[in-house]
């Protein structure tokens, strides 16, 4: 039988959220369920980038994640994650940047419309 949480042992699990915008959008619902949770996953990985100093010359946040890292983290084949990333790149939701002798860079795209018209105009 599995245990309940007490008190504050609640606050000790991260968590990785799902924009709804993600779930409901209509610029996004032709996503798979895995290329959405991959898309946050590495949402979630964007906290590390400051303490990293994963931020390039013109001041875009980017973060390093291998594959092998991400089906550790997630459970997903290695097929599954290339194929999730090849989804989130097709639609824009990450470029992925790679440096010769250097771990690829994974640029993070804003999902939000409203910040992007905001960017635009």
């Amino acid at each position: 039988m599995l245990e309940y949480f007490y008190n504050t042992q609640a606050e000790q699990f991260a968590s990785v959220e799902i924009p709804k915008e993600l779930l409901t959008g209509k610029n996004f619902s032709s996503l798979s369920p895995a290329a959405k949770m991959m898309y946050a996953v590495l949402l979630s990985r964007m906290t590390e980038a400051k303490k990293n100093r994963w931020i390039d010359n013109e001041n875009r946040v980017y973060i390093i994640y291998p594959l092998s890292k991400l089906q550790e983290d997630i459970g997903f084949s290695r097929h599954t994650v290339i194929d999730s990333m090849s989804e989130l790149e097709e639609i824009g939701l990450i470029q992925k940047l790679q440096i010769k002798g250097k771990p690829s860079r994974i640029y993070v795209k804003n999902f939000n419309k409203a910040h992007r018209f905001q960017l635009i105009g």
